[in-house]
Protein backbone atom coordinates (compact mmCIF):
# COMPACT_ATOMS: atom_id res chain seq x y z
CA UNK A 1 0.00 0.00 0.00
CA UNK A 2 2.72 2.63 0.87
CA UNK A 3 4.53 1.69 -2.77
CA UNK A 4 1.37 2.36 -4.43
CA UNK A 5 0.88 5.99 -2.49
CA UNK A 6 4.28 6.50 -3.86
CA UNK A 7 3.38 5.84 -7.34
CA UNK A 8 0.69 7.75 -7.00
CA UNK A 9 2.96 10.67 -6.17
CA UNK A 10 5.01 10.39 -9.02
CA UNK A 11 2.46 10.15 -11.65
CA UNK A 12 1.45 13.16 -10.43
CA UNK A 13 3.59 15.70 -8.85
CA UNK A 14 1.10 18.31 -8.30
CA UNK A 15 -0.35 16.24 -5.32
CA UNK A 16 1.00 17.91 -2.01
CA UNK A 17 0.78 14.20 -0.19
CA UNK A 18 -1.60 10.78 -0.21
CA UNK A 19 -2.34 9.51 2.95
CA UNK A 20 0.27 11.71 5.04
CA UNK A 21 3.19 10.39 2.50
CA UNK A 22 4.63 13.47 0.70
CA UNK A 23 7.68 11.59 -0.69
CA UNK A 24 9.51 8.33 -1.37
CA UNK A 25 12.05 7.96 1.58
CA UNK A 26 16.09 7.59 0.78
CA UNK A 27 16.37 4.54 3.02
CA UNK A 28 13.78 2.70 0.60
CA UNK A 29 16.75 2.59 -1.73
CA UNK A 30 18.76 0.62 0.80
CA UNK A 31 19.29 -3.40 -0.54
CA UNK A 32 18.08 -4.65 2.85
CA UNK A 33 16.00 -2.02 4.60
CA UNK A 34 12.05 -0.81 3.91
CA UNK A 35 10.46 1.86 6.08
CA UNK A 36 7.58 -0.35 5.76
CA UNK A 37 9.36 -3.59 7.37
CA UNK A 38 10.96 -1.22 9.75
CA UNK A 39 10.94 -3.25 13.58
CA UNK A 40 12.37 -0.28 15.60
CA UNK A 41 10.27 1.96 17.48
CA UNK A 42 10.74 4.34 20.06
CA UNK A 43 9.05 3.70 23.90
CA UNK A 44 10.48 7.05 25.16
CA UNK A 45 8.28 8.84 22.51
CA UNK A 46 5.84 7.02 21.93
CA UNK A 47 4.88 6.47 25.72
CA UNK A 48 6.36 8.50 28.14
CA UNK A 49 6.39 11.88 26.07
CA UNK A 50 3.23 10.59 24.34
CA UNK A 51 0.32 7.99 25.51
CA UNK A 52 1.64 7.95 28.93
CA UNK A 53 1.24 11.80 29.65
CA UNK A 54 -2.02 11.96 27.49
CA UNK A 55 -3.74 9.52 29.30
CA UNK A 56 -2.47 10.51 32.76
CA UNK A 57 -3.94 13.94 32.13
CA UNK A 58 -6.94 12.23 31.11
CA UNK A 59 -7.27 10.60 34.51
CA UNK A 60 -6.42 13.72 36.40
CA UNK A 61 -9.03 15.22 34.90
CA UNK A 62 -11.24 12.85 35.98
CA UNK A 63 -10.10 13.12 39.22
CA UNK A 64 -10.47 16.82 39.56
CA UNK A 65 -13.86 16.12 38.31
CA UNK A 66 -14.84 13.79 41.17
CA UNK A 67 -12.83 13.79 43.95
CA UNK A 68 -10.75 16.98 44.31
CA UNK A 69 -9.92 20.24 43.34
CA UNK A 70 -7.29 21.70 41.15
CA UNK A 71 -5.12 22.85 43.89
CA UNK A 72 -5.57 19.60 46.47
CA UNK A 73 -4.81 17.48 43.22
CA UNK A 74 -1.51 20.03 42.65
CA UNK A 75 -0.99 19.61 46.41
CA UNK A 76 -0.67 15.91 46.24
CA UNK A 77 1.82 15.53 43.06
CA UNK A 78 4.02 18.07 44.95
CA UNK A 79 4.03 16.82 48.46
CA UNK A 80 4.55 13.17 47.67
CA UNK A 81 7.63 11.43 49.00
CA UNK A 82 8.71 9.93 45.64
CA UNK A 83 12.26 8.57 47.15
CA UNK A 84 15.81 9.52 47.30
CA UNK A 85 16.11 7.58 44.24
CA UNK A 86 13.43 9.76 42.08
CA UNK A 87 13.97 12.86 43.64
CA UNK A 88 15.56 14.77 40.50
CA UNK A 89 12.83 13.02 38.18
CA UNK A 90 9.56 14.53 40.76
CA UNK A 91 7.15 15.86 38.31
CA UNK A 92 7.14 19.54 38.56
CA UNK A 93 3.34 21.42 38.38
CA UNK A 94 1.46 19.85 35.59
CA UNK A 95 -0.61 21.53 32.84
CA UNK A 96 -4.08 20.10 33.17
CA UNK A 97 -6.44 22.57 30.93
CA UNK A 98 -4.39 23.79 28.77
CA UNK A 99 -5.65 22.27 25.91
CA UNK A 100 -2.57 20.05 24.32
CA UNK A 101 -2.22 16.12 24.88
CA UNK A 102 0.27 16.33 27.29
CA UNK A 103 1.40 17.80 31.02
CA UNK A 104 4.33 19.48 29.76
CA UNK A 105 6.74 16.85 31.47
CA UNK A 106 10.05 15.12 30.01
CA UNK A 107 10.24 11.72 29.72
CA UNK A 108 11.67 10.89 33.23
CA UNK A 109 9.52 13.14 35.03
CA UNK A 110 6.66 11.27 32.82
CA UNK A 111 7.59 7.73 33.75
CA UNK A 112 7.98 8.68 37.40
CA UNK A 113 4.51 10.33 37.58
CA UNK A 114 2.86 7.27 35.91
CA UNK A 115 4.71 4.97 37.94
CA UNK A 116 3.58 6.79 41.24
CA UNK A 117 0.14 7.66 40.24
CA UNK A 118 -1.29 4.44 41.90
CA UNK A 119 0.34 5.74 45.50
CA UNK A 120 -0.36 8.76 44.72
CA UNK A 121 -4.69 9.16 44.06
CA UNK A 122 -5.54 5.29 45.01
CA UNK A 123 -6.63 5.93 48.04
CA UNK A 124 -9.38 8.08 46.69
CA UNK A 125 -10.54 5.74 43.78
CA UNK A 126 -12.43 2.13 44.09
CA UNK A 127 -11.21 -0.97 42.54
CA UNK A 128 -13.99 -1.41 39.95
CA UNK A 129 -13.87 1.91 38.66
CA UNK A 130 -13.22 1.51 35.10
CA UNK A 131 -10.69 5.20 34.68
CA UNK A 132 -8.72 3.72 36.98
CA UNK A 133 -8.53 0.14 35.27
CA UNK A 134 -7.29 2.14 32.31
CA UNK A 135 -4.58 3.39 34.12
CA UNK A 136 -3.66 0.55 35.36
CA UNK A 137 -3.71 -1.60 32.17
CA UNK A 138 -1.46 1.09 30.64
CA UNK A 139 0.95 0.33 33.50
CA UNK A 140 1.16 -3.27 33.14
CA UNK A 141 1.80 -2.43 29.38
CA UNK A 142 4.50 -0.45 29.79
CA UNK A 143 6.43 -2.47 32.92
CA UNK A 144 6.01 -5.05 30.30
CA UNK A 145 7.87 -3.00 26.99
CA UNK A 146 10.33 -1.57 29.71
CA UNK A 147 11.73 -4.60 30.99
CA UNK A 148 15.23 -6.01 29.24
CA UNK A 149 14.07 -9.63 29.11
CA UNK A 150 11.20 -10.83 27.55
CA UNK A 151 9.63 -14.83 27.23
CA UNK A 152 7.54 -15.02 23.93
CA UNK A 153 4.57 -15.51 26.33
CA UNK A 154 4.95 -12.40 27.34
CA UNK A 155 4.40 -10.74 24.12
CA UNK A 156 1.39 -12.44 22.84
CA UNK A 157 0.40 -11.78 26.43
CA UNK A 158 1.47 -7.91 26.05
CA UNK A 159 -0.90 -8.32 22.41
CA UNK A 160 -4.07 -8.76 24.52
CA UNK A 161 -3.36 -6.11 26.73
CA UNK A 162 -3.04 -4.01 24.10
CA UNK A 163 -6.07 -4.85 22.66
CA UNK A 164 -7.95 -4.37 26.06
CA UNK A 165 -6.54 -1.02 26.94
CA UNK A 166 -7.32 0.48 23.34
CA UNK A 167 -11.23 -0.85 23.79
CA UNK A 168 -11.22 0.62 26.83
CA UNK A 169 -10.05 4.15 25.95
CA UNK A 170 -12.73 4.04 23.28
CA UNK A 171 -15.36 3.04 25.65
CA UNK A 172 -14.52 5.90 28.30
CA UNK A 173 -13.80 8.31 25.55
CA UNK A 174 -15.08 7.97 22.38
CA UNK A 175 -15.65 11.57 21.07
CA UNK A 176 -11.78 11.32 21.41
CA UNK A 177 -9.24 10.17 18.88
CA UNK A 178 -6.21 7.80 19.42
CA UNK A 179 -3.04 8.63 18.67
CA UNK A 180 -1.08 7.67 15.91
CA UNK A 181 1.09 6.93 18.76
CA UNK A 182 -1.24 4.65 20.36
CA UNK A 183 -1.49 2.80 16.18
CA UNK A 184 2.48 2.02 16.87
CA UNK A 185 2.00 0.38 20.39
CA UNK A 186 -0.28 -2.67 18.34
CA UNK A 187 3.16 -3.49 16.47
CA UNK A 188 5.11 -3.90 19.43
CA UNK A 189 4.47 -7.57 20.46
CA UNK A 190 5.45 -8.43 16.74
CA UNK A 191 8.37 -5.78 17.22
CA UNK A 192 9.76 -7.52 20.45
CA UNK A 193 9.47 -11.26 18.42
CA UNK A 194 11.97 -10.21 15.59
CA UNK A 195 14.72 -7.66 16.80
CA UNK A 196 13.86 -8.44 21.10
CA UNK A 197 13.13 -6.09 24.20
CA UNK A 198 12.11 -2.46 22.40
CA UNK A 199 13.68 -1.27 25.96
CA UNK A 200 17.39 -1.78 24.07
CA UNK A 201 16.78 1.16 21.31
CA UNK A 202 14.63 3.43 22.92
CA UNK A 203 16.24 7.19 22.66
CA UNK A 204 17.01 8.13 26.13
CA UNK A 205 20.37 7.41 25.41
CA UNK A 206 20.67 9.77 22.51
CA UNK A 207 18.73 12.14 24.27
CA UNK A 208 21.81 12.11 26.86
CA UNK A 209 23.97 12.67 24.18
CA UNK A 210 22.11 15.62 22.79
CA UNK A 211 22.38 17.04 26.07
CA UNK A 212 26.14 17.36 26.28
CA UNK A 213 25.85 19.69 23.08
CA UNK A 214 22.75 21.86 24.58
CA UNK A 215 24.89 22.57 27.69
CA UNK A 216 27.84 23.54 26.39
CA UNK A 217 27.07 26.37 23.59
CA UNK A 218 27.88 29.57 25.06
CA UNK A 219 29.72 30.85 21.96
CA UNK A 220 27.68 31.44 18.57
CA UNK A 221 31.00 32.24 16.74
CA UNK A 222 31.65 28.87 14.42
CA UNK A 223 29.40 27.06 15.91
CA UNK A 224 29.24 23.67 14.80
CA UNK A 225 33.67 23.76 14.74
CA UNK A 226 33.05 24.81 18.92
CA UNK A 227 31.17 21.97 19.46
CA UNK A 228 32.85 19.18 17.48
CA UNK A 229 36.26 20.62 19.25
CA UNK A 230 34.51 20.31 22.67
CA UNK A 231 32.68 17.19 21.75
CA UNK A 232 36.72 15.85 20.77
CA UNK A 233 38.35 16.64 23.78
CA UNK A 234 34.92 15.33 25.64
CA UNK A 235 35.81 11.66 23.94
CA UNK A 236 39.25 11.84 24.73
CA UNK A 237 39.01 12.14 28.32
CA UNK A 238 36.50 9.20 28.56
CA UNK A 239 38.55 7.19 26.61
CA UNK A 240 41.16 7.70 29.15
CA UNK A 241 39.44 7.36 32.46
CA UNK A 242 36.87 5.10 31.55
CA UNK A 243 38.26 2.13 33.57
CA UNK A 244 37.86 4.25 36.57
CA UNK A 245 34.35 5.46 35.97
CA UNK A 246 33.14 1.73 36.19
CA UNK A 247 33.11 2.43 39.92
CA UNK A 248 33.25 5.31 42.00
CA UNK A 249 33.55 5.27 45.29
CA UNK A 250 31.77 7.24 48.21
CA UNK A 251 33.23 8.27 51.66
CA UNK A 252 33.85 5.24 54.37
CA UNK A 253 36.43 3.63 56.17
CA UNK A 254 38.94 0.20 55.69
CA UNK A 255 37.89 -2.05 58.03
CA UNK A 256 38.44 -6.39 58.76
CA UNK A 257 35.80 -8.57 58.33
CA UNK A 258 36.21 -9.33 61.80
CA UNK A 259 34.92 -6.14 62.55
CA UNK A 260 31.76 -6.43 60.94
CA UNK A 261 28.55 -8.07 62.30
CA UNK A 262 28.24 -9.60 58.85
CA UNK A 263 31.79 -10.16 58.49
CA UNK A 264 31.58 -14.33 58.39
CA UNK A 265 29.14 -14.01 55.47
CA UNK A 266 31.12 -11.28 53.50
CA UNK A 267 33.78 -13.54 53.89
CA UNK A 268 32.11 -16.64 52.84
CA UNK A 269 31.06 -15.03 49.43
CA UNK A 270 34.37 -13.66 48.68
CA UNK A 271 36.50 -16.99 49.50
CA UNK A 272 38.57 -14.43 52.37
CA UNK A 273 39.38 -14.53 55.74
CA UNK A 274 38.19 -12.87 58.82
CA UNK A 275 41.32 -10.84 58.92
CA UNK A 276 40.67 -9.42 55.30
CA UNK A 277 40.42 -5.83 55.23
CA UNK A 278 37.71 -4.26 53.04
CA UNK A 279 36.48 -0.72 51.92
CA UNK A 280 33.28 -0.25 53.95
CA UNK A 281 31.30 2.95 51.79
CA UNK A 282 28.50 4.93 52.59
CA UNK A 283 27.44 4.92 48.81
CA UNK A 284 28.71 4.02 45.20
CA UNK A 285 28.51 4.39 41.44
CA UNK A 286 28.26 1.44 39.55
CA UNK A 287 28.37 1.69 35.87
CA UNK A 288 26.79 5.61 36.55
CA UNK A 289 24.54 3.65 38.80
CA UNK A 290 24.39 4.99 42.76
CA UNK A 291 23.91 2.46 45.03
CA UNK A 292 23.32 3.24 49.06
CA UNK A 293 22.81 2.08 52.72
CA UNK A 294 18.73 1.48 53.01
CA UNK A 295 18.20 1.36 49.32
CA UNK A 296 16.18 -1.63 48.10
CA UNK A 297 17.89 -4.09 45.27
CA UNK A 298 15.70 -7.20 43.91
CA UNK A 299 18.14 -9.83 44.28
CA UNK A 300 16.37 -12.59 42.46
CA UNK A 301 13.25 -13.96 41.51
CA UNK A 302 10.97 -16.59 42.97
CA UNK A 303 7.88 -18.12 42.57
CA UNK A 304 6.99 -15.15 40.23
CA UNK A 305 7.49 -12.86 42.78
CA UNK A 306 10.66 -10.44 43.24
CA UNK A 307 13.17 -11.30 46.42
CA UNK A 308 14.58 -7.56 47.84
CA UNK A 309 16.60 -6.74 50.14
CA UNK A 310 17.79 -3.82 52.14
CA UNK A 311 21.00 -2.83 51.80
CA UNK A 312 23.36 -2.25 55.36
CA UNK A 313 26.61 -2.54 54.19
CA UNK A 314 28.81 -1.84 51.30
CA UNK A 315 32.05 -3.95 50.96
CA UNK A 316 34.74 -3.08 48.52
CA UNK A 317 37.31 -5.28 48.58
CA UNK A 318 39.48 -5.02 45.09
CA UNK A 319 37.05 -4.86 41.98
CA UNK A 320 34.80 -6.80 43.66
CA UNK A 321 31.60 -4.70 45.22
CA UNK A 322 29.42 -6.95 47.92
CA UNK A 323 26.00 -5.66 49.16
CA UNK A 324 25.07 -6.91 52.21
CA UNK A 325 21.56 -6.49 53.86
CA UNK A 326 18.42 -7.85 55.71
CA UNK A 327 15.95 -9.79 53.64
CA UNK A 328 12.36 -8.40 53.01
CA UNK A 329 9.37 -10.31 52.66
CA UNK A 330 7.27 -9.66 49.59
CA UNK A 331 3.78 -10.20 50.82
CA UNK A 332 1.69 -10.06 47.38
CA UNK A 333 1.07 -7.98 44.42
CA UNK A 334 -1.14 -4.87 45.18
CA UNK A 335 -2.30 -4.27 41.75
CA UNK A 336 -4.73 -1.57 42.75
CA UNK A 337 -1.83 0.47 44.24
CA UNK A 338 0.57 -1.55 40.89
CA UNK A 339 3.11 -1.99 43.73
CA UNK A 340 4.72 -4.94 45.60
CA UNK A 341 3.95 -4.76 49.32
CA UNK A 342 6.70 -5.74 51.53
CA UNK A 343 7.60 -5.95 55.17
CA UNK A 344 10.84 -6.39 56.72
CA UNK A 345 11.48 -10.71 56.77
CA UNK A 346 10.07 -11.66 60.51
CA UNK A 347 13.26 -13.72 60.80
CA UNK A 348 15.97 -11.18 59.69
CA UNK A 349 17.87 -13.17 57.01
CA UNK A 350 21.26 -11.90 56.40
CA UNK A 351 22.00 -11.94 52.41
CA UNK A 352 25.12 -10.92 50.55
CA UNK A 353 25.21 -10.54 46.94
CA UNK A 354 27.80 -10.05 44.33
CA UNK A 355 26.69 -6.39 42.47
CA UNK A 356 26.76 -8.24 39.31
CA UNK A 357 24.83 -10.46 40.20
CA UNK A 358 21.65 -8.75 41.13
CA UNK A 359 18.59 -9.36 38.92
CA UNK A 360 17.80 -6.23 38.59
CA UNK A 361 20.20 -3.22 38.22
CA UNK A 362 18.05 -0.39 39.29
CA UNK A 363 17.74 0.39 43.53
CA UNK A 364 14.39 1.12 45.12
CA UNK A 365 12.70 3.22 47.66
CA UNK A 366 10.51 2.14 50.07
CA UNK A 367 7.34 4.04 49.92
CA UNK A 368 3.86 4.57 51.18
CA UNK A 369 0.48 5.79 50.11
CA UNK A 370 -0.59 9.30 50.20
CA UNK A 371 -2.55 10.50 52.89
CA UNK A 372 -3.35 7.35 54.82
CA UNK A 373 -3.22 6.45 58.17
CA UNK A 374 -1.95 2.84 56.42
CA UNK A 375 1.16 2.60 56.98
CA UNK A 376 2.08 -0.86 55.11
CA UNK A 377 5.01 0.05 52.85
CA UNK A 378 5.66 -0.92 49.12
CA UNK A 379 8.04 -0.78 46.10
CA UNK A 380 7.02 0.17 43.16
CA UNK A 381 8.65 -1.68 39.93
CA UNK A 382 10.04 -0.01 36.64
CA UNK A 383 9.99 -3.72 34.86
CA UNK A 384 8.58 -6.89 35.02
CA UNK A 385 10.64 -8.91 37.15
CA UNK A 386 11.24 -12.30 35.18
CA UNK A 387 12.63 -15.31 36.47
CA UNK A 388 16.07 -16.26 35.33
Amino acid sequence: MHKLHCQTLQTDPTLPHIYGVKRICLLNSLQYFNTANNFSVDIMHDILEGVAQFEVKLVLQYIKENFLNAEQLAGRIHAFDYGYNQQRNRPPRVKLFDGSNDLGLNAIQSWCLLRNMPLLFGDLIQSDDQHWHLLLLLLHIVNIVFSPVLTEGMTIYLKHLIIDHHQLFKQLFPAINLLPKHHFMIHYPRNIKNIGPVLHMWCMRYEAKHNFFKKQLKSFKNVTKTLAKKHQSCMAMYRESFSKERLTLGSGKMVTLSELKEGPEIALKCGSVLSTSVFSAKWIKHHGTEYRRDFIICTEVAFEMPVFCKIKIIAVKDDCVLLCGKLMETVCFDYHYYAFKVRMHPDRVQKVINITELCYFKPFDVQMKYGTTDSSLYVVPYCHFMET
